[in-house]
């Protein structure tokens, strides 16, 4: 029974422990895809033709343990039943992480959309400033590189604008 608790223990800790990818002065590159979106602003549109699919890159350094400082770019594709839109965004945030794995992010970002109605000639360009929420873990792979699942929301204050999903990114530490 000692054996086990003793086993139990040691694997709680090396689950806790730090790892020194977190640590303040490393740097983190975080690719990561889209493309799979629960709802958003126009979860009323038909299901049947649906496409989304994004892609983006955030980068940056851990000011302090566990803490660091990101900014990032990213592409989404939308196709609808009536309508398809592409856009760009940049954003800039923090990301903070609980035992080395699981992590908390928060941005202000801006996005840029062209949005084309199948029935008019016409495409429309709002753009939009968003704050963008994260909630992922980091599963590592080997000491510098991690498999990074997570939800995210983002959202508009001045705009009709929501969107949340779930995400999964590949994080490189050095």
């Amino acid at each position: 029974m000692q054996k086990k608790s003793l086993f139990f223990l040691i694997c709680l800790f090396s689950f806790i422990a730090a790892n020194a990818q977190t640590e303040k002065g490393y740097w983190l590159f975080n690719p990561q895809f889209t493309a799979f979106d629960l709802s958003g602003t126009e979860n009323s549109l038909g299901k049947d033709d649906r496409l989304r699919l994004g892609f983006g890159v955030k980068t940056g350094n851990f000011i302090a343990d566990n803490f660091a400082f990101i900014v990032g770019a990213g592409f989404q594709i939308d196709k609808q039943d009536r309508y398809k839109s592409n856009s760009f965004d940049l954003s800039t945030g923090f990301r903070y992480y609980l035992f080395s794995r699981l992590f908390l992010g928060a941005e202000i970002a801006y996005q840029k959309q062209w949005i084309r109605d199948y029935d008019s000639e016409r495409t429309r360009k709002p753009d939009y400033f968003l704050f963008n929420a994260e909630l992922g873990y980091a599963i590592f792979l080997t000491h510098n590189i991690s498999l990074e699942p997570g939800i995210y929301w983002k959202h508009s204050f001045a705009d009709r604008y929501n969107q949340y999903g779930i995400k999964l990114g590949f994080g490189l530490y050095f």
